[in-house]
């Protein structure tokens, strides 16, 4: 993974629409059926997220790539995060840099059932919350492969009062979870009535991974199970 230096807001933008335009034309056919059959996106969830396609043609850092945009709590476009789509490629991932401790991936497209539920899902990678949503968790979002913070803490407690951290279940993602719960003693969140819920998800399964093999009904007792351990 690699972060390099922020696009001229206007460059940004028009990227995404470069790319969302390609990702259906001949130039994008292999990131379509990359999306389609590998990652089992459907095409109301790649249109929903804005996922696009930008063409080896043009000559740019993110040409030949995947591009999945970033945007802000009310859908202001922030950054611009892209994977190669040779697996093997040197630089697999590269994202635009930005103060990603601030930012919560899918928010936007969460906001409202995170109120209306007072919950949210919160995952470590972008296709994950993309996964999670097409799944009808659609209060899910990610912290595109951060840790949580203090600011994005402050954001979500505006909306919700239950937190399910399901990061992915390696060292990693352990120490994610004992960090968050480090912020959530350290800064007292019990007394303002939130709940942080660890969802400790079976080795060698990501979320998306967890649902494909083992289905969204399992999914949801996963977290249904998670608040019970929390609570007795």
């Amino acid at each position: 993974m690699q972060w390099r230096q922020r696009f001229p807001e206007t460059e940004r933008k028009k990227i995404v629409q470069l790319a969302k335009e390609s990702l259906r034309s001949l130039e994008g056919k292999r990131a379509f059926n990359y999306l389609i059959n590998d990652r089992g996106f459907s095409t109301t969830i790649i249109d929903k997220f804005e996922v696009g396609y930008c063409p080896a043609r043009v000559e740019h850092e993110v040409s030949g790539r995947i591009i999945t945009p970033i945007y802000g709590t009310y859908g202001e476009l922030v950054s611009l995060s892209t994977r190669h789509l040779d697996q093997s490629h040197s630089l697999k991932f590269w994202h635009e840099s930005f103060d990603k401790g601030s930012y919560l991936y899918g928010l936007h497209n969460a906001k409202s059932k995170i109120i209306a539920t007072r919950k949210v899902i919160i995952v470590e990678g972008e296709f994950d919350v993309m996964f999670m949503h097409q799944n009808g968790f659609t209060q899910t979002v990610g912290v595109c492969g951060s840790a949580l913070t203090i600011s994005q803490i402050s954001l979500l407690v505006r909306y919700c009062s239950e937190f399910y951290l399901m990061f992915d279940p390696d060292a990693a993602g352990r120490d994610a979870i004992e960090r968050a719960l480090k912020l959530y003693r350290e800064y007292d969140l019990g007394r303002y009535g939130i709940s942080f819920i660890p969802v400790f998800l079976p080795k060698g399964y990501d979320p998306d991974d967890f649902i494909k093999k083992m289905g969204r009904r399992k999914m949801k007792k996963k977290l249904m199970s998670a608040k019970e351990e929390i609570i007795f």
